[in-house]
């Protein structure tokens, strides 16, 4: 009959060593689904807040009949020359992606915090925006293209 041999350090640092692969297994596993998961909201959570930008961008159009570089200047024009009932309907009745809405957050992008890429151009004879996410995630309009007026890079 054989004899049962003692718990001894090379079966502990086993022990060890197994429990330390089976969570670097797990990581390996799980973190690319959730940076998959992650991506993927602050994708779309940057491009509800572009729309919100080129809604604020077409009011804007309507009552001065140019366009705005200055996001700052959109949204206090939003919030001060508009009546409170199309503000609400336009913009405060509506939520994000992620978050409730609100003027503050449609400054910058959901992932970096860094504010959004607006162009004009008054120039021509059809003046023209853009309005892009320094993160990669789309853009809106074109200076150049008339058929992308008003269009956004995941609508088309």
């Amino acid at each position: 009959m054989a004899r049962k041999q003692p718990f001894g350090i090379v079966d502990g640092i086993l022990i060890v060593v197994i429990l330390g692969l089976t969570y670097v297994l797990f990581r390996v596993i799980n973190d690319p689904g959730q940076q998959l998961a992650y991506e993927e909201n602050m994708k779309w959570e940057s491009r509800a807040r572009m729309s919100a930008l080129r809604t604020a961008q077409i009011e804007y159009y309507d009552m001065k009949k140019t366009y705005t570089a200055d996001v700052d200047s959109l949204l206090m024009f939003v919030q001060d020359s508009l009546p409170a009932t199309r503000v609400d309907s336009l913009f405060t009745s509506t939520r994000l992606y992620l978050t409730a809405f609100s003027f503050d957050s449609i400054r910058t992008t959901p992932k970096s915090g860094s504010p959004y890429t607006l162009a004009i151009d008054d120039t021509s004879e059809v003046h023209r925006y853009y309005i892009e996410d320094p993160d990669g995630f789309g853009y809106i309009s074109s200076l150049t293209d008339p058929d992308e007026h008003n269009k956004a890079s995941w609508e088309q």
